[in-house]
């Protein structure tokens, strides 16, 4: 009898800390679900107006634009949470968050060309759309692709841009895979909400920071001047400081 009573009295002690473990473990395993709006990610070139040539083509350092195509791939957005920001939290004291498995994430990493500047003229491109936690927004990372189709003109390109330099036909382009980081200029980020449109600017200004496109040659004299990987033309210079300059070319916006 004494033997039963003990087993009882020991069941009564486990068996309430046992349903308390599970409690938490539950608890864990399924964390409070943030609110989720529609949101699209979009991106084109801009310039500033002093950049604008009187055919409505712009021109940079001496190259003047036709033509812009950049790829796309793997993108992955960093933000502040709403219910952080609500709480009155300091910006320094907030760990940004990462949109994992949301649906504009998943649909703008897919792999894409996307046209950013179309005979002169400026475009905006769709990169991915869907529902996305709410918060603000500061940075969008992406790796640039190069295309692995032999039928495409973007074939072993992830971005290519052609126009003229002095009057002669320019191709630019690059096999660069890198990793380019996007950040808000603002420190609080973007507000995304209710269909907000979020922009990845391409600055012509800092893309062609520092080059001097009078330094380009078309050593093989076939009436046009190649910058690009393994060019008859040389001009590796000019390549490799527009390569560089991608990194900080592209900012985070909201269109």
């Amino acid at each position: 009898m004494k033997l039963n009573i003990a087993k009882i009295a020991f069941a009564a002690l486990v068996l309430p800390a046992s349903l308390g473990l599970l409690s938490c473990e539950s608890e864990d395993e399924n964390p409070t679900s943030e609110s989720e709006t529609q949101a699209s990610l979009k991106a084109t070139a801009t310039t500033s107006s002093s950049g604008t040539s009187e055919n409505g083509r712009f021109t940079i350092s001496g190259f003047t634009v036709n033509e812009f195509t950049v790829g796309t791939q793997d993108v992955a957005m960093k933000y502040y949470a709403s219910a952080d920001l609500v709480g009155g939290i300091d910006l320094g004291g907030i760990q940004l968050k990462t949109t994992l498995n949301a649906e504009l994430q998943t649909s703008s990493s897919e792999r894409k060309s996307l046209n950013l500047v179309s005979n002169g003229e400026t475009k905006v491109s769709l990169v991915g759309q869907g529902s996305t936690p709410e918060g603000n927004y500061k940075q969008v990372s992406f790796s640039l692709y190069s295309n692995e189709t032999s039928s495409d003109p973007m074939y072993q390109k992830s971005l290519f841009i052609t126009g003229e330099i002095n009057g002669k036909s320019t191709q630019f382009w690059t096999e660069t895979e890198k990793v380019i980081e996007a950040t808000s200029e603002s420190a609080s980020g973007i507000e995304v909400q209710n269909n907000t449109e979020l922009l990845l600017s391409f600055e012509m200004e800092k893309l062609f920071a520092g080059v001097d496109f009078s330094n380009a040659i078309d050593a093989n004299n076939d009436g046009k001047i190649e910058i690009r990987p393994n060019s008859p033309d040389g001009n590796a210079e000019l390549l490799a400081k527009i390569e560089a300059n991608l990194e900080s070319s592209v900012v985070l916006k909201k269109r």
